[in-house]
């Protein structure tokens, strides 16, 4: 590595291994595997370590840029790859569909009526993939006021969906 930085490739891995994944999970949501997006990850520190001599001073963005990448390339392969699903066009497969589409539109409506340190919370623990004691130590409250936040928003979200 150049500019004498020091690179021991375990310590990166520890250190950067959840920033790596939220990168890709945020990306690629639902559309992989769990085990698809441990393969990219692993995929990212192999060309980090490939490309160590082209880095200079910070791994985290060199990082960011090659989850990201990694993540959208995969992502085009899979839609070059669709294949025509006969059932996702018969009449059980459209209601499905259609089922799913208003159960997304009524938690939609239901998390846009929470508080905003609930959506927040919300937010950064179901979209964004932080722990509970991460986002406890960014808003400075205690880890279990999160977990009941948490159990409240899902209460509030489950009421009345059948």
């Amino acid at each position: 590595m150049s500019n004498n930085i020091n690179f021991n490739i375990e310590v990166i891995i520890d250190e950067y291994s959840n920033y790596v994944f939220k990168i890709i999970n945020n990306i690629v949501g639902t559309s992989l595997s769990y085990q698809d997006k441990e393969e990219m990850i692993s995929d990212v520190f192999y060309l980090l370590w490939k490309n160590q001599n082209n880095i200079n001073k910070d791994i985290k963005s060199y990082l960011g840029v090659i989850a990201r990448n990694c993540a959208y390339s995969r992502l085009r392969a899979i839609k070059n790859n669709f294949e025509y699903n006969d059932l996702l066009f018969t009449d059980e497969g459209m209601q499905d569909y259609w089922k799913r589409q208003e159960y997304v539109l009524i938690i939609k409506q239901k998390i846009a009526k929470l508080s905003p340190n609930e959506q927040e919370i919300f937010y950064l623990f179901y979209v964004q993939g932080y722990k509970i004691r991460e986002i406890a130590q960014s808003l400075n409250i205690k880890s279990t006021h999160v977990k009941v936040i948490l159990f409240r928003v899902r209460k509030k979200l489950k009421e009345d969906i059948k």
